[in-house]
């Protein structure tokens, strides 16, 4: 289709999926009323439809990067972190749903010549999941592997072994699925389970944490927002009681993040 049919195809295609997508409606409707307190409902729902054509956006935009290789804008916050991410033996990506990962990962891998391993929860239907890792290795030409967060222990010890051979693994840290192990931390004034996993991950292989964030800023144009190390270490303190404090310094950056870019965040199931 030519250019100018995505926006209307894009916005009628949100429309009907806000209003079908019963659930994942509720969820996003609840979800900014946290973010934004004092927001009135009828606002949130109207945000919400913002959230649901930004992702409608960021699908389109990945097909079009995948099948015609078009050209698209980057803009870097925090480049100085994103370089030494580049440049260190290896690390841990920790990142939400926001923006395209598909379009983050291939402008990363062909920036900076690295490749990564991403860690993903698996699509409930099986079409569905065939079509996102072959997506997904069309986009990044390969530089990215896939593991999903059902395979348990056995991910786990592969992950540690990936950082200890100096690779780059990526995480979502927004929320849980499934039975991922997990910690409790304040986010927006809430009690709220996360993933304990890459804190652990990082604490056992000594590798430092880079929270990661990538938002949409208009057409074929997007931002690679990078913030300082956070970092899991004992230094003489308890082994919970340092993944819990990292785990907190993330719900900070991931809050703060949130709230400037409410529109981005994809949070279709409920977190709180």
């Amino acid at each position: 289709m030519p250019a100018w049919l995505h926006p209307p195809i894009i916005w009628l295609a949100s429309f009907v999926f806000f209003f079908l997508s019963a659930p994942a409606r509720r969820a996003v409707v609840r979800h900014l009323g946290a973010v934004l307190p004092g927001s009135s409902r009828l606002s949130n729902h109207l945000r919400g439809l913002a959230v649901f054509t930004n992702f409608g956006w960021t699908l389109a935009d990945a097909a079009v990067y995948r099948l015609r290789r078009a050209h698209f804008e980057w803009q870097l916050e925090g480049e100085d972190f994103l370089r030494a991410l580049a440049d260190a033996r290896s690390a841990i990506v920790l990142t939400a749903h926001m923006g395209s990962y598909d379009l983050g990962a291939a402008h990363f891998a062909h920036k900076f010549n690295r490749e990564i391993r991403m860690v993903r929860a698996p699509e409930p239907d099986k079409l569905a999941a065939e079509h996102v890792d072959l997506a997904l290795r069309q986009s990044t030409a390969g530089a990215v592997k896939i593991g999903y967060s059902t395979e348990g222990s056995s991910l786990a010890f592969d992950l540690l072994n990936a950082l200890r051979s100096g690779e780059i693994i990526s995480i979502q840290g927004d929320r849980v699925v499934g039975d991922v192990a997990r910690s409790a931390v304040t986010l927006f004034g809430r009690n709220v389970m996360l993933p304990s996993g890459p804190f652990v991950l990082s604490l056992i292989s000594e590798t430092p944490i880079y929270p990661l964030f990538i938002v949409r800023r208009g057409f074929r144009k997007y931002k690679i927002i990078a913030h300082k190390p956070v970092g899991c270490s004992r230094s003489g303190l308890p082994r919970e009681q340092a993944i819990s404090g990292a785990m907190q310094q993330w719900a900070e950056i991931l809050e703060e993040t949130v709230r400037r870019h409410w529109d981005q965040w994809y949070a279709f199931s409920l977190i709180f």
